[in-house]
């Protein structure tokens, strides 16, 4: 009798354990290596808005308008690269008067933000403890198969860590905006907002993207970005708490028929060294076909100083291949480009900047006082020439103020 309960007992340990043996698959491995890495992220946002009693007419603002404020809150997610430093999208965090993590151990961690890019939507925090998390295994997102099982991972809607399965459907998706225009990785796993911020990753537990969810109504369609363009910036927010821009060596303008025109070339740069002149057609860097400024704006961005980009010309009916190292601005690169580009010279007058060349643009003239690059007051002649580096082959709104009059006149660069 002992003997037979054994056998039976043996049976049924056997028999259990090749029911889990068939459960616990690829999926549910990968997801218990990289689970501890997670992390729930809550921030706070203080909202400052002027109310009057007379149905809000603007009018009576100055007259009985009082300021309420007040605190709204967001989730989103992200995961450990290194030791106590935490990945998330940028809008997860934008504008956050406080930013919390929540870990695998349920504590709630006050974070801090070390720098990020808007543009790029990536953002780098620190949390504040002592106490060591572990960091996501980063893949490489360049060796990534169409039809290979991803897991998309994070917090949707606040309902603490989940996962959601699919499969890569596009490697390199180009996505165009009247805001801008990004490279993607499109899977079919369900990213729901929540899940802003947490990695996308691969059957070997590596992470090979970071969910975005900025396209809530494509239903069944999740994005997330390469994680080697993270891998390419990170040192750089680590080290300058923001992404350097790469010095490329021209400039570029946008044809009738939809192509990016070589239009100046700098004397001294690797551009003009490898060969590239005015006229060529800028067809391609990376291999991703750049059409607008906006295209060769984001992918420059995505590579800092030291890079080197695969560069594609077209010159007459012939394609032209070739490399550039992209290397740091040269010393007031940026003031030097408005008086060689547009003729325009500023001098520094107490706190304001002043036009003391008008050049070429019209409305601007000499005695104009410059108040804005884009969105960024200017105050100093460095910040005027870091807001035209800032905004290397793109467009840029000067404001400027003139016999108490306000006139903003849009350059291309």
């Amino acid at each position: 009798m002992r003997h037979i309960f054994i056998i039976l007992s043996l049976i049924f340990t056997f028999t259990f354990n090749s029911f889990a043996s068939h459960r616990i698959n690829d999926v549910v491995i990968a997801i218990q290596k990289i689970e501890k890495s997670v992390v729930n992220i809550r921030t706070e946002k203080i909202i400052k808005k002027t109310f009057n009693p007379f149905f809000n007419d603007p009018f009576f603002n100055d007259f009985f308008g009082f300021e309420r404020t007040y605190k709204t809150q967001s989730l989103g997610s992200g995961f450990f690269v290194k030791n106590n430093i935490v990945v998330t999208n940028y809008h997860v965090i934008e504008a956050a008067s406080k930013i919390f993590i929540i870990p695998y151990d349920n504590n709630q961690y006050e974070a801090e933000l070390i720098g990020g890019d808007k543009l790029l939507d990536i953002a780098l925090l620190k949390i504040k403890t002592k106490k060591s998390f572990p960091p996501v295994t980063l893949g490489n997102s360049d060796n990534i198969y169409l039809g290979e099982t991803v897991i998309a991972m994070g917090n949707p809607y606040g309902l603490s860590n989940s996962v959601t399965t699919g499969v890569v459907s596009n490697t390199k998706r180009i996505l165009k905006s009247k805001d801008g225009f990004s490279i993607f990785i499109q899977t079919d796993a369900l990213i729901n907002p929540g899940n802003s911020g947490g990695p996308l990753v691969n059957l070997d537990a590596e992470v090979i993207g970071i969910n975005s969810a900025i396209y809530r109504d494509a239903q069944g369609i999740g994005f997330s970005a390469p994680i080697n363009m993270l891998k390419r910036i990170m040192p750089e927010i680590l080290k300058y708490k923001k992404i350097r821009r790469g010095y490329i060596g021209f400039l570029v303008e946008e044809t009738e028929n939809g192509n990016l025109m070589i239009s100046h070339v700098d004397k001294n740069s690797i551009a003009f060294k490898v060969g590239i002149k005015r006229g060529d057609i800028l067809y391609s860097l990376e291999d991703i076909p750049v059409s607008n400024k906006k295209a060769i704006n984001y992918m420059l961005r995505s590579y800092p100083p030291g890079s080197s980009l695969k560069i594609v010309i077209k010159r007459k009916d012939e394609l032209l291949k070739t490399k550039i190292k992209l290397a740091t601005f040269p010393k007031n690169y940026g003031i030097k480009l408005l008086k060689e580009i547009f003729g325009l010279e500023f001098r520094q007058k107490g706190e304001y900047i002043v036009v003391t060349n008008s050049g070429i643009p019209a409305y601007i003239r000499k005695g104009d006082i410059l108040i804005k690059v884009n969105d960024k007051d200017i105050t100093a002649i460095n910040v005027l020439n870091e807001s035209v580096i800032n905004n290397y082959l793109n467009e840029m709104e000067f404001s400027v103020y003139r016999k108490g009059q306000i006139f903003t006149i849009l350059l291309n660069l």
